[in-house]
């Protein structure tokens, strides 16, 4: 099973919380070295609903490593996906702008006849 096909089961508030407590339990873990309480819970929650068959224990030292490790890959997709759709809207509201201030320069000759690069009069 792939990281997409766990992250299509999530509804967008789901996948809100997912990021929020990952950036939370960074932290504090940073802070502390201990796992966020909630952020622990709460994706023990979210494993058990996608894999039932697959019992992990809080008490497990590599269980909690795992489990925080699934989640915290799915809370970098999940960012960035919303950024490449940022970046993409962006990018598009920046090429229209770009071609509706274009304008036509008109050229002007030179004393010897030829065009100016730059359309400016010699």
């Amino acid at each position: 099973m792939d990281y997409n096909s766990i992250i299509k089961n999530y509804t967008e508030e789901q996948k809100d919380m997912i990021v929020s407590l990952s950036e939370l339990n960074k932290i504090t873990i940073q802070n502390t070295d201990k796992y966020h309480t909630g952020a622990l819970n709460t994706f023990f929650d979210l494993w058990k609903e996608s894999f039932p068959r697959q019992k992990q224990s809080k008490g497990c030292l590599s269980c909690r490593k795992a489990v925080m490790l699934l989640f915290d890959n799915i809370a970098d997709i999940i960012s960035n996906e919303r950024l490449k759709a940022v970046e993409t809207v962006d990018t598009i509201d920046v090429v229209e702008v770009v071609k509706k201030k274009a304008k036509k320069v008109n050229k002007h000759k030179t004393i010897t006849g030829a065009l100016s690069p730059t359309g400016a009069r010699n």
